[in-house]
């Protein structure tokens, strides 16, 4: 054999042993990690940490492994200790993404969100499509009531049949999103039962909130039949079930709650709404006294009760019940307007129109149905620097017809009564912003007063009528109507106008009630503060 060919067999000897030592060094490190990933898996924190740490003593920048030691450490309760193993790989490499989604994940717990958010945003870059980042992204913009980021990261957050809370959540996104019918198909594909207590009446408040009635009722009755002490989850369900018309059930309910001891005004109050449309109106005026009697100091309770005597023609008990609250509120607008409404029924209008006109004084906004320029205006400080920035505008843009409605309603609140100057100008605004924009309800509605101060019936009823065919729902309008009317030899045509009136105060008053009412998630009781273990 010669000197080159032996020369050749022992280079190739050692270069088999070498090779086939690497394998075997690389085989037990990954049986050595396969093990301990398995007893973490299986929770057997302290036995995977012991195998993770020779392994990390071999090799002190395995990736793999210091995040695989954080896992254990966060299972264990050492987050400290988790983190900063997540923090030496990430200084390895910044790019490994699993250790940057795990210590976000565990700030996200320690409530530091805006480390979390930041180490999320970063994971999220390097693996846009991982769903468990879009999931706490997810729940991070929905504690901020971000609700179309919400929305966007959990529609990237996997199955979620597999986490109900989570899908409720999204359905409340959509909601408060504009995206309704998303959300009712979404909610078409949960099972109820899967959903946790909290989940449950977070659910139904987000539906109620919106209107959503009879979606809402199985929610509410879930948690109240799991919680029947919830004062907040009977609540809510009794509103649904008023809202659906569902009036017995809504009976039903309330009294059960004001048995267990839940004697409160608003209970009472919605007990005489739910009375009233099953047509017990004794037992609905009775609800509403004892309202007044709980809490004398509740506005809503002397309204609720005087507005439903007006509807049942039971005048006298409703200016009583208006004087009462008077004495409470001697500057609620919305009693001497009752009370306004309740003289004009009794066809006593030199009663009835100061109180429209107090009313109006107290609460000059809510005759306004273009509010937002308008009060920018109107709270500029007083009244003459008002009216005097408003002739500045004007100067500037002459045909403005919002300016020059503003500008009229500024010279009548300001005092100008009918022959003044202040009176001329005002009338004159408001002709020139019928006629550059007839369509503007308010300001028809406010020509027509003017015209009603001059005793011009026929022009004044003309805009009124316009007013009110332009917006149905415009108090002002059919208040100044029933005026106009009466005044016209018409009471049946006023009581109409009068009639209408009380309808929409009364849709308001409730519409507003409602929203105002439902008691929400913060406000306390088992159900709302019961821990969400299903999700």
């Amino acid at each position: 054999m010669s000197r080159s060919r032996l020369q050749r067999m022992l280079a190739a000897v050692i270069a088999y042993g070498l090779l086939s030592a690497v394998p075997a060094t690389a085989a037990q490190a990954l049986a050595d990690y396969s093990q301990a990933e398995a007893l973490v898996r299986q929770g057997q924190w302290d036995q995977g940490i012991v195998l993770l740490k020779q392994i990390l003593q071999a090799e002190p920048v395995n990736l793999r492994a210091l995040n695989l030691m954080g896992i254990a450490l966060t299972g264990k309760g050492d987050i400290g200790a988790a983190n900063q193993q997540f923090k030496r790989a990430v200084q390895v490499d910044p790019r490994f993404y699993p250790a940057l989604k795990n210590l976000a994940i565990n700030e996200f717990g320690q409530k530091d969100v805006a480390a979390a958010q930041k180490h999320l945003t970063e994971a999220g870059a390097l693996a846009p499509n991982d769903p468990m980042i879009h999931a706490y992204l997810g729940e991070i913009a929905y504690s901020r009531r971000e609700y179309r980021t919400a929305a966007s990261h959990w529609a990237k957050s996997g199955d979620l049949q597999r986490n109900p809370g989570r899908a409720a959540k999204l359905v409340e996104c959509y909601l408060e999103t504009g995206q309704q019918q998303r959300g009712l198909d979404l909610l078409r594909t949960l099972d109820q039962e899967n959903l946790s207590p909290k989940a449950q009446f977070t659910l139904g408040l987000a539906l109620a909130k919106h209107e959503l009635y009879q979606p809402a009722i199985p929610y509410f009755q879930a948690v109240s039949s799991k919680y029947p002490e919830s004062y907040d989850a009977a609540f809510n369900l009794s509103i649904c079930l008023v809202q659906a018309k569902e009036f017995p059930k809504a009976i039903e309910v309330l009294r059960a709650t004001s048995e267990r001891g839940h004697k409160t005004a608003e209970l009472e109050n919605l007990m005489a709404e739910a009375f009233e449309g099953n047509n017990q109106i004794q037992e609905a005026i009775d609800a509403l006294r004892e309202a007044t009697q709980l809490a004398p100091e509740d506005e809503d309770s002397y309204v609720d009760l005087a507005t439903l005597c007006t509807t049942h023609d039971a005048y006298a008990l409703g200016l009583e019940v208006i004087e009462v609250g008077l004495h409470h509120h001697p500057q609620s607008d919305r009693l001497i307007f009752q009370r306004g409404v309740i003289h004009a029924m009794q066809n006593q209008l030199d009663l009835a129109e100061p109180d429209f006109q107090l009313a109006a004084k107290l609460a000059p906004e809510k005759n306004l149905s273009y509010v937002a320029l308008g009060v920018s205006y109107m709270q500029l400080g007083d009244l003459p620097k008002a009216i005097a920035s408003l002739r500045r505008r004007i100067k500037q843009k002459p045909d403005d017809p919002t300016l020059r409605y503003l500008l009229g309603e500024a010279l009548v609140r300001s005092g100008a009564t009918a022959g003044d100057a202040a009176f001329v100008e005002a009338k004159a605004s408001l002709e020139k912003s019928v006629k550059l924009n007839p369509k503007f309800a308010p300001a028809q509605v406010n020509l027509g007063k003017i015209y009603l101060k001059e005793n011009r019936l026929d022009d004044a009823l003309s805009h009124l009528e316009q007013a009110r065919a332009l917006d149905p729902k415009d108090k002002a309008a059919y208040s100044q109507l029933a005026i106009v009317y009466r005044r016209k030899g018409k009471p049946e045509v006023a009581k109409e106008m009068l009639t209408k009136l009380n309808q929409l105060n009364d849709q308001e008053r409730q519409e507003e009630g409602h929203r105002k009412r439902l008691r929400s998630a913060e406000e306390g009781s088992s159900p709302e503060s019961a821990p969400d273990t299903k999700q």
